[in-house]
């Protein structure tokens, strides 16, 4: 039976990377979102809610455009970039901005939210407490760097260190060597604060575009590739015997809620030498042909309790 495996990443990439936009700047606004709609590259943009109160309410109002373009995700990244002196004033943060954030997006309470820890401010919690926090919230801590390790404190961002594309692009070249996953953070792109230039920024999109193309670097949104570790690292595949024809047969169970966790998995099967491609069989579907490449089929799975399937 040809073997067939789970991807480490979405499309048997060689590794992922999520951009980070932090305090929803009028700079992230007006130049990072034409440039990531017209590349179709997601990022995802950390707002506080409570900064944009009153007559600075059409501004939040402007990221609505998030429920027409996937590739404008929103984050949490509490009510008023304040800190917060205990787990009672952070679990207010998070829901008061999850509020905000499910007005704009129009997300149902359920749905995950990525969580970006603010810099610069108190964050008295532990550990523990935090955790409990994010989860009684629906909210999932981003990609682990400074200042976000484990709780704090929080301190120097990251990108402050980054001034250039190749700065960034270097991040891009460690996860590609260990097949792991990078963040990169902004806020000011080519104004506002701690702006990082924008010519340079579009260099970066195009590194980012040109590795996606070539089937090397899987970027999407934080949620995203959070739920794609998720399911993978959960999810179990096991063979069962092949009907006559078939070249193989399996069932892939997922182990996590579908109704939460609902980010595709890819999974990838050796083919016979001469195939240039396989028909995919899955219980409660229509068949549909999948490419055969370089010895290998490349195809996703829509999450569910468990998926009977089979390859021809």
């Amino acid at each position: 039976m040809p073997a067939i495996r789970i991807a480490r990443w979405k499309n048997d990439a060689r590794a992922a990377v999520s951009l980070y936009y932090d305090d929803g700047t009028d700079s992230a606004f007006e130049m990072v979102v034409p440039s990531l709609l017209r590349r179709r590259i997601p990022g995802t943009f950390f707002l506080c809610c409570g900064w944009f109160e009153g007559d600075k309410a059409p501004k939040l109002a402007r990221w609505s455009l998030c429920r027409e373009h996937p590739e404008i995700v929103l984050g949490n990244h509490t009510w008023s970039h304040c800190g917060v002196q205990g787990p009672e004033d952070l679990a207010d943060q998070l829901a008061r901005n999850a509020e905000g954030l499910r007005a704009v997006t129009g997300l149902p309470p359920r749905a995950l939210v990525a969580f970006g820890i603010p810099g610069g401010v108190p964050w008295k919690v532990t550990p523990v407490e935090q955790d409990a926090c994010f989860a009684a919230a629906g909210v999932v801590l981003r990609h682990v760097f400074p200042p976000e390790n484990a709780g704090g404190p929080p301190g120097l961002h990251k990108d402050v260190r980054m001034h250039t594309a190749a700065d960034a692009v270097a991040a891009l070249d460690r996860a590609e060597a260990s097949g792991d996953r990078e963040a990169l953070l902004f806020h000011g792109v080519g104004g506002d604060w701690i702006a990082f230039p924008a010519a340079e920024h579009e260099r970066l999109l195009a590194e980012i575009d040109r590795r996606r193309a070539e089937g090397r670097l899987w970027p999407d949104a934080e949620i995203a590739l959070h739920k794609y570790e998720t399911e993978r690292d959960a999810a179990r595949l096991s063979p069962r015997p092949a009907p006559e024809g078939a070249l193989a047969a399996a069932e892939l169970s997922f182990g996590t809620d579908p109704a939460v966790y609902d980010e595709p998995l890819t999974l990838v099967a050796a083919v016979p030498d001469g195939r240039d491609s396989v028909v995919l069989e899955v219980a409660g579907a229509a068949p549909r042909r999948v490419p055969a490449v370089d010895g290998r089929a490349v195809f996703d799975l829509a999450p569910a309790a468990s998926l009977s399937f089979l390859l021809r």
